[in-house]
């Protein structure tokens, strides 16, 4: 739950309780200058639930927190009227992250959060439980009332955000608030961190604060973290869920957010509440108000009679200016700033800024240095380098994160003098702060379960890349069968460079289904080495492309189908095409008639001769021209139950091929085709082509299946070099439907050829004999529904060729008596392959169902005729131990001697 760090030099976010994982750790947060309370509703006394049934009447106080700064109070009965009076303002967040956005992944989790406004329905949280992209969120309070909760406000780099509620929903919870009060946080003073255990019960954590200048914690290198801030510290020993608590005084107010802690130790951290503050007063303009004309309810009211509206769909615009040098800045002690070369009339101005050392052990003791800068930021532009020591920004001494941040946000877009000191001189440089939420994306393009969206500045600054370009947040479909990763950046698509989402969204709109086209991308670790992935767009599994906007006022995303502008994308005049389903190379006339006649060598079936290793591999050679790979993918929408895997690969064979009619055949395992909800990608040996193919037939209990693929659309040397390959037993006249499959294609004993492809394409070929022509396949049952052969005899051989080694298994005249097919066998809760020979007689009783199909036009409309029983082998010499007389297990040895098996028994 949450984020964990290492105990030594890194911290953690604890603030996110993750289903999966353990909890996450209770935050904190906090508002001065509290709203009006609204009326309290009369409530039972079993109301306020049982959370507070400890405590006595007479600790509770039920007024308002006061003003005094008086020395805080230790008393036990005060903080126990003051944590009363909070909790009720502290609710557990279920939040659920539906896309992957930015620095956070697509999960659910449990979180805190506090109501910092009763009257218009504002709970402070964390950035990280909120989530920069699409989110369904719910809050629950002490009594166990649940609201619905809508995205506020989530700040571009500080962990703080805002969620906003309907208080007409709360029907029995007497709402309280929590006022922040930022500049009461003191080293020495005793809080208490209020917030949830794993989503179960109240956790209260008492602590007193430490330090209030802990530099930011660094939680990832890919993902979220916060900078340009001080953190307060404290030995609170949060737990999960307890992100986004209040860190309380004993006045009720709150002096921090808790947001991290050490997974090792019982240090926490907790984000000061200055620019929280501030968002809060500038948020509060946005809650909508009702108005009532006068006189409308007969007493009179006046035109202007306004009441806030915190149920409204939409809330007002509300503009909270963020500005951003796109720079890292470090507090470093002023014995460092000098080995920078900060000059000594410079350390002494700064000390004068600051008040001398400081009473709070914050100030007088060092400068803000530069740490880094962002390619293509406000800062390096003009100038800022690594190392510089901040003197002043607009004539002022600037020598905290508050101050730092004040300027910019006063001063977005507004050219500031900037003088830093760099090895002992003072440098003078004028920049316009950018803004910070023009360079935090709030739109996404989600494409094939896929997550695109321009670079954010929080990654960009993680992975040192300007801002803007095409990030992956999530591969999905498509892109992950391109080799694309997460966290990649795209350069280009089709051949036309992206360096934008927009540019991105407009190649991809292009494409068309079944194209097969190049992609270049890179990985922030090996950021100066291009990768090329091959992308096969094939998006019917999924609904079509679609941006998606972030609307503050409504707390959605608005979704925008992508379209190609202008509704045309002309190819350049010579540029090499693929046409969907289609694995042809055409040139801009479109013709491949002219091309030089085929030149591939073709043996005849029956034509080998020579010893057993010539004639092997001239087995190889007669049967090459039949043999295929077959690649399936499955999308994850159609990923169906007991389906181990979403790639598959195995040897096929053509059993049909006729140019003519377009049609056709290959014959594979089911280990490799496993369900009809998949693409399928076809590679031949007879020449270097692929071609899309679907499932024609799936058999329901023999280990085999029939894709088809379009063999019109293939080169014209692929048509003349593709042939299907011979049968054994005399099972090659499609037109005969009676040939008896009663004769034994191979005997004990037999010696067969096996012929495959290894990855390269290229034919191998052993010669090998039968030890067992009627084994049972014998696949034993899983715990979960998936397909498995059953009632099946399959061929055993002398030699273990492994897994790997798929193909067919032929006779000396390069005939296939089986398929050296693959089966998925479950052991110890583990799927293993088993390699065996499936006879051909139902597979070629399967090729001349299809293409009876075809020739009456009733495509997928056949039935297999099944006996609904699973058989088990009954040896004849139990057979008496099942009351089979004598006589019968004589005459079963007659009818057939080289089984010995009796009647098999149904399971």
């Amino acid at each position: 739950g949450g984020i964990a760090l290492p105990a030594v030099n890194t911290t953690a976010r604890g603030s996110l309780d993750r289903l999966s994982l353990r909890p996450a750790r209770p935050a904190a947060s906090a508002r001065s200058g509290a709203s009006p309370r609204p009326p309290r509703r009369p409530t039972r006394q079993s109301r306020r639930g049982s959370l507070m049934a400890d405590l006595p009447d007479s600790a509770v106080d039920e007024g308002d927190v006061g003003e005094d700064d008086a020395a805080p109070i230790n008393d036990s009965a005060q903080w126990q009227a003051t944590v009363k009076r909070v909790s009720r303002a502290v609710v557990v967040i279920k939040t659920t992250g539906v896309r992957s956005f930015d620095t956070e992944s697509a999960g659910s989790a449990y979180a805190t959060g506090f109501v910092v406004d009763a009257a218009r329905g504002l709970i402070l949280t964390n950035r990280h439980v909120l989530r920069p992209g699409p989110v369904v969120a719910e809050a629950v309070f002490q009594n166990r009332e649940e609201v619905p909760l809508r995205a506020l406000y989530c700040d571009p780099v500080h962990d703080f955000a805002f969620f906003r509620f309907d208080p007409a929903l709360l029907r029995f919870h007497d709402l309280a608030e929590v006022p922040l009060a930022p500049e009461a946080a003191q080293v020495g003073l005793e809080v208490r961190v209020v917030g949830n255990d794993s989503g179960e019960k109240l956790s209260i954590l008492s602590a007193t604060l430490a330090r209030l200048d802990r530099d930011a914690p660094k939680y990832s290198g890919k993902g979220y973290n916060d900078f340009n801030t001080f953190y307060l510290q404290a030995a609170s020993g949060t737990k999960g869920g307890s992100s986004g608590s209040p860190v309380i005084d004993a006045k009720g107010r709150a002096v921090g957010l808790n947001a991290g802690s050490k997974t090792k130790g019982t240090a926490a951290y907790y984000l000061p509440l200055h620019r929280v503050e501030r968002a809060l007063n500038l948020l509060r303009d946005a809650c909508p108000r009702f108005q009532t004309e006068r006189g409308s309810d007969g007493r009179g009211l006046d035109l202007n009679s306004l009441d806030l509206n915190p149920g409204a769909e939409e809330w007002l615009s509300v503009d909270i200016p963020r500005g951003t040098l796109q720079t890292t800045f470090a507090y470093k002690g002023f014995d460092e700033c000098r080995r920078l070369g900060l000059r000594v009339d410079t350390e002494a101005a700064l000390r004068e800024a600051q008040g001398g050392a400081g009473s709070d052990g914050t100030g007088g003791t060092g400068a803000l240095v530069v740490e880094d800068t962002v390619p293509g930021g406000p800062g390096e532009n003009k100038g800022l380098e690594v190392g510089d020591v901040l003197v002043k920004i607009g004539g002022e001494f600037v020598t905290n994160f508050v101050t730092l941040e004040e300027t910019l946000d006063d001063n977005v877009s507004t050219t500031l003098e900037v003088v830093v000191e760099r090895g002992g001189e003072e440098v003078n440089l004028r920049i316009a702060p950018g803004n910070l939420h023009d360079v935090t994306p709030s739109r996404l393009l989600e494409a094939c379960g896929g997550v695109v969206h321009a670079l954010s500045y929080q990654q960009a600054r993680n992975f040192q890349l300007p801002v803007g370009s095409v990030y992956v947040a999530e591969p999905g479909y498509v892109l992950g069968l391109a080799g694309v990763s997460k966290h990649a950046i795209i350069t280009s698509l089709n051949n036309v460079p992206t360096p934008d989402l927009d540019a991105f969204a407009r190649a991809y709109a292009s494409l068309r289904e079944g194209s097969r086209v190049r992609l270049q991308y890179f990985v922030h670790a090996e950021r100066h080495r291009t990768k090329t992935g091959l992308l096969h767009f094939n998006s019917r599994w999924y609904p079509p492309a679609a941006f998606y906007d972030r609307s503050w006022r409504t707390g959605r995303w608005e979704r925008t189908l992508l379209s190609i502008p202008g509704g045309t994308n002309d190819e350049p005049e010579a540029k090499k095409r693929r046409t969907a389903g289609d694995s042809r190379e055409v040139d801009e006339e479109g013709s491949d008639e002219a091309d030089a006649p085929a030149d591939v060598p073709v043996i005849e079936a029956g034509s080998t001769s020579g010893s057993n290793g010539t004639r092997a591999e001239g087995v190889a050679r007669a049967v090459e021209p039949s043999l295929c790979i077959v690649q399936v993918d499955i999308a994850t929408v159609a990923l169906a139950d007991g389906v181990y895997s979403r790639s598959f690969e195995g040897s096929g064979a053509v059993i049909h091929h006729d140019p003519n009619t377009g049609l056709g055949l290959v014959v594979v395992d089911r280990n490799t085709v496993p369900i009809a909800s998949c693409d399928i990608l076809v590679s031949f040996a007879a020449f270097p082509c692929e071609i899309g193919g679907k499932v024609e037939y799936l058999h329901p209990t023999h280990n085999f299946a029939v894709v088809s693929y379009d063999a019109g659309a293939l080169p014209r040397r692929a048509k003349e070099s593709i042939r299907p390959i011979a049968f054994a037993q005399g099972y090659n006249d499609i037109d005969s439907l009676e040939a008896t499959h009663s004769a034994l294609p191979v005997c004990r004993g037999d010696e067969v050829v096996l012929v495959g492809l290894s990855a390269q394409l290229r034919p191998m070929a052993r010669t090998s004999a039968v030890t067992d022509a009627t084994s049972s396949a014998a696949i034993p049952s899983a715990d979960i529904p998936r397909f498995r052969a059953v009632n099946e005899e399959v061929i055993t051989l002398d030699m273990d060729f492994g897994y790997n080694f798929g193909g067919v298994l032929t006779d000396f005249e390069a005939r296939m008596v089986a398929l050296w097919a693959s089966y998925a066998k479950p052991v110890n809760g583990e799927v293993r392959d088993m390699v065996r020979g499936l006879p051909v007689a139902p597979v070629v009783d399967a090729r001349d169902e299809v293409l009876r199909w075809r020739r009456e036009g009733k495509r997928g409309t056949g039935s297999v005729r099944l006996l609904d029983a699973e058989f088990d082998v009954l040896q004849l010499a139990k057979a008496s131990d099942h009351g089979v007389p004598n006589e019968w297990v004589e005459r079963l040895m007659r009818a057939d001697p080289v089984r010995r098996q009796g009647g098999p028994l149904p399971r």
